[in-house]
């Protein structure tokens, strides 16, 4: 057994690979022990997704939809206290919100500063989006995982994806990086970060699928949150990707026509 993307020898490895991260809510999709060998397993998620799920970004999104992190803990939502002029950071728990200075040194100062006024604010800045690279290579390392998951039981196995020379690239991308250019993201919104689906009101936090366009470009699309993002896994490009939703009439592949309409929630549609 070869890893999918270093191509070494991964028998021993032990580690299975969640597809998405588990501090998004994953605890379904995963490829078993060596696909993804221990090193790149533990790469991706010290270089890739740790850095990109504790962005401003992800960190605002999971502390809003309540999404603990993989060992259970409620993610904590960095905020400014304008009274005290110190960093703060608001924590979810069974009883409401609780808050703390985000630093110890200025713990005292900010519970005395509670204590002897009346009113202040507590402002959440907005954040900003998250960054382009690490998103691309985060995308780039699922869209790799999804295509192996889906042959991983045919006959064609998970070591096929070393096989195929169109992936290459990609692979490189995900695992390496490039510093000498950015694979482009299609992003778009196709629901509200808090729509509610089917008559039981449940959310949605992630989905995804391959799409194969006119052009025989194959894209990876992942929604997270209500927001869909596309990469090409064949080449830094996403022009095919949007000649494809024109003539889909900007159907998400994620979905049949009109379905989306269908199973969201009516009060929840805008």
């Amino acid at each position: 057994m070869r890893c999918i993307f270093c191509a070494e020898p991964s028998d021993g490895s032990r580690s299975r690979e969640h597809i998405l991260p588990e501090s998004l809510g994953n605890t379904d999709h995963w490829l078993p022990p060596g696909v993804v060998c221990d090193g790149c397993n533990n790469y991706f998620a010290v270089k890739v997704e740790g850095p990109l799920l504790g962005s401003d970004y992800f960190t605002h999104i999971r502390h809003c939809q309540d999404i603990p992190n993989k060992r259970g803990k409620a993610v904590p939502l960095r905020a400014v206290f304008p009274l005290g002029r110190m960093a703060v950071s608001l924590i979810r728990t069974e009883e409401g919100t609780s808050i703390g200075a985000l630093r110890q040194e200025d713990e005292a100062r900010f519970i005395h500063t509670l204590m002897t006024n009346a009113s202040g604010r507590i402002y959440i800045v907005e954040p900003q989006p998250p960054d382009e690279r690490l998103l691309a290579r985060f995308l780039a390392k699922v869209g790799v995982e999804i295509i192996a998951d889906r042959v991983l039981n045919t006959d064609l196995g998970a070591e096929s994806v070393l096989r195929e020379a169109a992936l290459e690239p990609i692979r490189k991308f995900a695992r390496y990086g490039d510093p000498a250019g950015l694979w482009p993201v299609h992003r778009r919104r196709i629901y509200s970060e808090n729509a509610l689906f089917g008559d039981e009101g449940y959310q949605v936090l992630h989905e995804y699928t391959i799409v194969q366009t006119d052009g025989d470009e194959l894209y990876a699309v992942v929604c997270l949150f209500g927001e869909e993002l596309a990469i090409n896994l064949g080449g830094p490009s996403i022009e095919g990707y949007v000649a494809h939703l024109d003539r889909m009439r900007q159907r998400s592949p994620l979905y049949e026509p009109d379905e989306l309409a269908t199973i969201l929630r009516p009060d929840r549609r805008r």
